[in-house]
């Protein structure tokens, strides 16, 4: 059995082993839950956008009513007018919070407390149009002349020093990609280092290692750790989008097909290019404790990496450091897909990325693999990577610490 095999082999075996688990279940539900909640959230919070109470007293024009109702539907507002006998009573529905707002004679608005601008531009909005009407009609002017007259004229608008093509929901894009981007690559990173401390400190990696070389374990833990990962990222993403179609809490950003693939491709190289560091540190420990001291430094480079994108893509995406961010594989994951969301990345640049951050996996792989075959077989304290890399491969010293 050849090496792609085998590595297969141990792929499904992760896939299938961790998505049977309760913990993996269980994190799987919250994130969903979690995500249509948020999603939700604003809606139920925000009460801008939802219906609003409109009192009219005295002696308003008859067409006002409407007026006030049409206004508020063209800024998506729904107006609810009620009509009072007196001003007195008007204004004692205001106090008990029974309307939003009071027009009186059609002129005066009065509120309780502070008014909403929203709602008096909707009104105030109403009754101009309301009394032009009226003016014209005395003037002997038709309701269509009055409309051509009234028609606004439409105006362009520009930015000095934008650039075409790139508005302000590409960069909110761009930026919530990339946090994504970081929080899958730390999630999924961090279960394969866990996976191989778990199966060194429990010594079922002595029986994998017998009939497979070590690097080949390695890549296939992470492949298969991977691979899950991009299938709850998707579960979790279509929740999102259907929540959004019977929600409509917030704008989400438009981002084409074509760069949604690239943040795909983006975080499978950005997994298995941190993952196999992961997994190969985390072979210098022999306790689920020690885990994360050991991991450490690729934490510190994964967030140094993400700020240092963050600031570049942001600020300037087609400064020469941005490039170099974009080309280097520790941050092209997470600046690559930020300029590609912005258009600020030719295609040759994208796969010269591409080919360099693979370059970067492979490297890892061998030499992740060598660090991994010379300190997973050790059951003592943890080891240093320096005394790993140098000396012989290490064999078990007696079982793994309390």
């Amino acid at each position: 059995m050849n090496g792609v095999r085998q590595g297969w082999l141990v792929a499904l075996r992760e896939m299938r082993e961790r998505s049977r688990s309760r913990a993996f279940r269980a994190g799987l539900a919250v994130m969903l839950l979690v995500v249509v909640g948020l999603v939700a959230l604003p809606s139920v919070i925000d009460t801008s956008g939802g219906t609003q109470h409109v009192g009219l007293a005295g002696t308003a024009p008859p067409g006002l009513p409407q007026a006030i109702f049409r206004q508020g539907g063209a800024v998506g507002t729904t107006v609810r007018v009620y009509g009072y006998a007196s001003t007195a009573a008007g204004e004692e529905a205001v106090r008990r919070d029974r309307i939003d707002l009071l027009v009186v004679d059609g002129r005066r608005l009065e509120w309780q407390g502070r008014a909403d601008e929203e709602l008096q531009a909707v009104v105030t909005g109403a009754i101009q149009l309301v009394a032009r009407r009226e003016r014209a009609a005395a003037a002997g002017i038709s309701a269509g002349v009055l409309q051509g007259l009234m028609t606004p004229v439409p105006v362009e608008k520009g930015e000095i020093g934008s650039v075409p093509g790139r508005g302000p929901a590409d960069g909110t894009a761009a930026l919530v990609m990339t946090a994504l981007l970081l929080m899958a690559i730390v999630i999924y990173g961090n279960l394969v280092l866990t996976g191989v401390v778990e199966e060194k400190s429990s010594r079922v990696v002595e029986v994998l290692l017998a009939r497979m070389e070590s690097r080949t374990l390695l890549a296939g833990k992470v492949a298969g750790i991977g691979l899950l990962g991009v299938a709850q990222f998707a579960l979790t993403a279509l929740a999102a989008l259907v929540a959004t179609r019977f929600v409509h809490s917030f704008d989400v950003p438009a981002v084409s097909g074509g760069v949604l693939a690239w943040v795909v491709v983006w975080f499978v190289l950005g997994y298995a290019l941190y993952a196999m560091a992961y997994g190969a540190l985390g072979s210098l420990a022999s306790r689920t404790e020690d885990a994360q001291s050991v991991a450490g430094p690729v934490g510190y480079v994964l967030i140094a990496a993400y700020w240092a994108s963050f600031i570049a893509v942001s600020s300037d995406p087609d400064s020469g450091w941005s490039r170099l961010l974009s080309y280097f594989p520790l941050t092209a994951p997470l600046a690559m897909p930020g300029r590609i969301a912005l258009g600020a990345a030719a295609w040759w640049e994208q796969w010269l990325a591409v080919v360099l951050t693979l370059g970067g996996v492979a490297a890892l792989v061998v030499l992740g693999g060598r660090v991994h075959a010379r300190a997973v077989l050790h059951g003592g304290p943890t080891l240093r990577l320096r005394d790993v890399w140098r000396g012989e491969p290490v064999r078990d010293t007696g079982p793994p610490g309390p």
